[in-house]
């Protein structure tokens, strides 16, 4: 199991005919009628733990990759200026000294996967629009590495060099089921989040992350032609992943009870534009 930092997205109760915007079916269905869908939000942060055995190699385990793998020298992109407004932000976990969140390395690039398991039609290009977004709005770079096999699990390794090299694995996009990842149950339409790591000094920094969008109601929505409500919780999953928790504030897309649907907003983009500032860590 992962030590993860996990948001996740769920919808609201609608009567009588159980309708949700953006949100997960009741076990065993929902279905999606003509009704104008709303997005409720609510903050389940999970920690997730697994005991490791440790090595002399940057503080980590032997279930590892060599330091630096993929490491530039500076970073690789830098985030657009902090926009106006009021819009606020939390972060999904901060460093021991309290004062800075825990982030990606700016020096190396984010590579991502999409599982190709439960994949709807034209779920791989909603994946791709909503990681552009969000690289933009942050600064982090990120690579395609293309569809993988890898089936849906919650308790997913991040470092798997039998299937993707010596190296952190990719974050993993699915779109699956309550079978597959129970968490999905009920509620809830996605769920995101990323794994820390300590460098010798302690400093923790994201080495890789998953996402798991309810396969079901995502069809449904991409169905039905709101394609700006599916892509926004993608969006909004990615969020958590670069480490954004929710808000309050409804007019931004990481809100706790339903977020824009156009994109990362202002508040949005202030959090974002941090995390984008993180260190470079090639001892990791």
């Amino acid at each position: 199991m992962q030590n993860m930092s996990q948001g996740s997205f769920v919808r609201a109760a609608r009567a009588p005919g159980r309708h949700r915007a953006r949100g997960r079916r009741p076990r065993p269905r929902l279905w999606l009628g003509a009704v104008v869908l709303a997005l409720l939000v609510v903050a389940l942060p999970v920690w997730l733990w697994q005991a490791r055995p440790f090595d002399s190699r940057h503080g980590l385990g032997s279930d590892a990759p060599p330091a630096g793998i993929g490491a530039a020298q500076a970073p690789l992109g830098a985030p657009p200026l902090t926009p106006g407004g009021h819009g606020g932000y939390t972060f999904m976990r901060m460093q021991a000294d309290g004062t800075e969140p825990v982030a990606y390395d700016p020096c190396r690039p984010i590579h991502f996967t999409t599982s190709t398991v439960g994949l709807p039609e034209g779920g791989d290009t909603l994946v791709r629009e909503a990681v552009t977004a969000m690289s933009e709005a942050s600064g982090l770079r990120f690579v395609d590495d293309g569809p993988t096999d890898e089936p849906p699990t919650p308790d997913r390794d991040p470092y798997q060099p039998d299937r993707y090299g010596d190296r952190w694995a990719p974050v993993y996009i699915s779109f699956a089921t309550p079978e597959q990842v129970p968490r999905l149950a009920g509620r809830t339409v996605g769920l995101g989040g990323s794994t820390p790591r300590a460098a010798g000094d302690g400093v923790l920094v994201y080495v890789s992350g998953s996402v798991w969008l309810d396969r079901d109601t995502m069809t449904d929505l991409l169905g039905a032609g709101r394609r700006d409500s599916a892509r926004a919780v993608v969006e909004h999953e990615i969020g958590h992943v670069l480490g954004l928790n929710h808000v309050s504030d409804s007019s931004q897309l990481m809100s706790e009870s339903g977020g824009a649907v156009s994109g990362p907003a202002d508040g949005d983009r202030r959090g974002l534009a941090i995390l984008g500032r993180g260190v470079c860590r090639p001892d990791l």
